[in-house]
C-alpha cells in the first residue's frame, strides 16, 4: 500500500509538470509597444513587437486599421521569429504630422523605420493597402529586403481610368463622416470570414468609435483614409511587378468581400485573378486560402505563419 501511495504521488506529480509545459508552450508570445523617432520624417512611429530570432517580420496593415490588426498573427509566432507591425502615418498612435498619403511616402517612412531598427534580411509583410505599400518600397530594392509576403494586397486588381474617376467620386470625406455606428460596425463586419466581426476582435469596432467620439480627430481621420484611396488609385504597381528582385507569395481569403471590387468588376473572381496574375508575372507565387475574408490576417493567422515558414525556408 506504501508503494502504491508513492506511485500514485509521482503519477499526479508528472502529471502536473506535464500540465506545466502544455501551458508554457501555448501561451502566446508576449506583445510589447514601442515608439521611435525618424528624424528626417520628423516623426515618432508606435509599433509593436513580438518574440525573438534571427528572422525578422515587418507587418505593414492595411486602411482604416492599425499595428493592432496583427495580434493575433503576432501572438502565434513561433521561436526563433521577431515580428515588428508598425502604425502608419495617421493610423494608430502615429501622428499624420507632415506626411503625405502617397504610397511612395508611406513606402519612405516604412524604410526609414526598418533602418531605423537596423534589421537586415527581413521578410516584409503587407495586408491590403499595406499591400501596396510593400509593393512599392520592393520596387525600390532596399537591401534590407529578403522576401515579400502579400496578404489580400490592393495593387492586385487592375482599374481602368474610369475605375479610378468613380471611386473617387464616391469616396469622399462627407461619406466616411456621415457613417452612422452600424454601418461602421457593417463594414467591419464583412471584412471577415463569415460576414462577422468576431468577439476577440471587437476592439477594432470600440476603438474606432472612440476617434468618432473626438470631432476634429475623426475629420482628420477620414481626410486621410480618403486621401489614402487617391493614393493608391494614383499609383497603380501591377505593370510594375516585373522588376521585382525578392521571392513574393500573395495570399487571398476565398472569401474576400472587398477583393475583386462587386460593384466594378462583377464578374471577376480571385481565382481568375490569380490565373492572370501567374500569367503576367509568373515569378509571383500565389495561394488563395480556405475560411479566410479581406482580414485573413485574422481569419488564418496561424496558417498564415505556417505558409511564410514555408515560402522563406524558416526552420
Amino acid at each position: 500500500m506504501h508503494n502504491q501511495n508513492k506511485i500514485n504521488s509521482w503519477q499526479k506529480i508528472l502529471l502536473m509538470l506535464l500540465a506545466m509545459v502544455f501551458t508554457l508552450t501555448g501561451m502566446a508570445q508576449e506583445i510589447t509597444s514601442k515608439k521611435i523617432i525618424l528624424p528626417e520624417e520628423d516623426l515618432k512611429i508606435h509599433y509593436l513587437q513580438a518574440g525573438h530570432g534571427k528572422t525578422k517580420w515587418v507587418l505593414v496593415h492595411g486602411l482604416g486599421s492599425y499595428a493592432k490588426a496583427f495580434t493575433k498573427l503576432m501572438e502565434g509566432l513561433p521561436k526563433g521569429i521577431e515580428a515588428y507591425a508598425l502604425d502608419l502615418p495617421g493610423f494608430g498612435d502615429t501622428p499624420m504630422g507632415n506626411q503625405k498619403t502617397t504610397m511612395a511616402a508611406y513606402a519612405k517612412v516604412l524604410d526609414a523605420f526598418v533602418r531605423a531598427l537596423d534589421l537586415d534580411d527581413v521578410v516584409l509583410m503587407g495586408h491590403s493597402m499595406g499591400g501596396q505599400i510593400a509593393m512599392t518600397a520592393a520596387l525600390e530594392n532596399p537591401d534590407w529586403l529578403k522576401e515579400m509576403v502579400l496578404l489580400a494586397p490592393a495593387g492586385i486588381e487592375q482599374f481602368t481610368d474610369e475605375d479610378r474617376q468613380w471611386l473617387r467620386t464616391v469616396t469622399t470625406e462627407a461619406l466616411f463622416l456621415n457613417l452612422t455606428d452600424e454601418q461602421i460596425r457593417h463594414n467591419f463586419n464583412i471584412n471577415f470570414h463569415g460576414g462577422q466581426l468576431p468577439k476577440e476582435a471587437l476592439f477594432m469596432y470600440e476603438d474606432r468609435l472612440k476617434i468618432k467620439q473626438d470631432k476634429d480627430a475623426y475629420a482628420e481621420y477620414c481626410a486621410t483614409i480618403v486621401g489614402c484611396i487617391q493614393g493608391m488609385l494614383s499609383a497603380p504597381v501591377y505593370s510594375e511587378l516585373e522588376r521585382l528582385q525578392v521571392p513574393t507569395l500573395v495570399l487571398f481569403g476565398k472569401n474576400d468581400a472587398l477583393i475583386p471590387n462587386r460593384i466594378l468588376h462583377p464578374t471577376l473572381t480571385l481565382e481568375q485573378m490569380m490565373v492572370d496574375l501567374h500569367k503576367d508575372h509568373p515569378k509571383i507565387q500565389s495561394t488563395i486560402m480556405d475560411q479566410a475574408g479581406h482580414f485573413i490576417i485574422w481569419d488564418q493567422a496561424n496558417a498564415i505563419i505556417k505558409e511564410t515558414k514555408q515560402f522563406t525556408q524558416t526552420p
